[in-house]
């Protein structure tokens, strides 16, 4: 929904505070009946802040590239990232089908990328990489050879690992649902106070305005969706509900063919298949 907006990074803020006012009968009945700890505003305010970095940087991303590319990249490496983190920072164990299942993800990834690139930029891109390693002047121009939506893919995958992490912590001191809502609301607010002074007001009024629908129902979706994770997470381990999530990966590069009729190569379309797959592993791995 939000790939087919005017403006998707407006839209993004948009949406998440939209699901925000929705749901605010809800948010008050829990801080009523299960009002947070002092500990967890501490989480709450350090999901609102890696939000609003995921809201910017897949806003942004969505801008300069396509679903089909931007989608299993960010998610893939924030798959990747979440099971390291789950092992090395909560003190999770990792069996050896869910290092297969990370491969797996790598493995789907290089195809993605490889899919999007030509043979000239990734010479390029190569080369790059060597210069940078030899002269630290030379990141400019390795920053000149990498897509902007590359980066940005990146970027948002990184912070999906970090927020995967703090937030299967932060549940154990709020209720999801609450959670939820305060990440919304601030994570949205944020994004829009970024875009404040990028654009118009009248932009904003104009978006909400064309695009009110994919307010409301992409917002309630997105609110509905990542509270059933949180709850998950109250009760299983990140490394593995973080993982099994990721098969909305094949959904995601359907839709940008079938519907966005955005092109997908077999290549692009194995890789996706590849991280999904790798996904599952690492979820069903004991």
């Amino acid at each position: 929904m939000v790939r087919r907006a005017t403006r998707p990074a407006v839209t993004t803020g948009l949406m998440a505070v939209t699901s925000a006012i929705l749901v605010l009968p809800l948010a008050i009945y829990f801080l009523i009946v299960d009002f947070p700890s002092g500990t967890g505003w501490w989480f709450i305010l350090a999901t609102i802040v890696l939000h609003i970095w995921y809201f910017a940087t897949l806003g942004y991303a969505y801008n300069t590239g396509d679903l089909s590319i931007v989608y299993p990249v960010a998610r893939g490496l924030g798959l990747a990232i979440i099971p390291i983190l789950g092992v090395f920072v909560v003190g999770e164990s990792m069996s050896w089908p869910a290092a297969v299942g990370a491969a797996l993800i790598v493995t789907g990834l290089v195809f993605v990328a490889m899919s999007d690139i030509e043979t000239a930029t990734i010479k390029r891109t190569v080369r790059s990489w060597w210069i940078f390693a030899r002269r630290w002047r030379a990141v400019k121009r390795f920053r000149s050879q990498v897509r902007p939506a590359w980066m940005l893919a990146i970027l948002t995958g990184l912070v999906i690992g970090i927020y995967s992490v703090v937030d299967a912590q932060g549940v154990k001191h709020v209720q999801p649902a609450l959670y939820m809502f305060f990440l919304q609301l601030g994570g949205g607010l944020g994004m829009m106070a970024i875009q404040s002074r990028l654009e118009t007001r009248d932009a904003f009024i104009d978006e909400a305005r064309r695009h009110w629908k994919i307010l409301v129902v992409g917002g309630l979706l997105q609110f509905a969706a990542y509270t059933l994770v949180l709850t998950a997470l109250t009760f299983s381990p990140v490394s593995y509900v973080g993982p099994f999530r990721e098969i909305s990966i094949l959904v995601a590069v359907a839709y940008g063919a079938v519907v966005l009729k955005e092109r997908v190569t077999p290549t692009r379309a194995l890789g996706a298949i590849c991280i999904a797959g790798g996904g599952v592993t690492i979820a069903l791995a004991p």
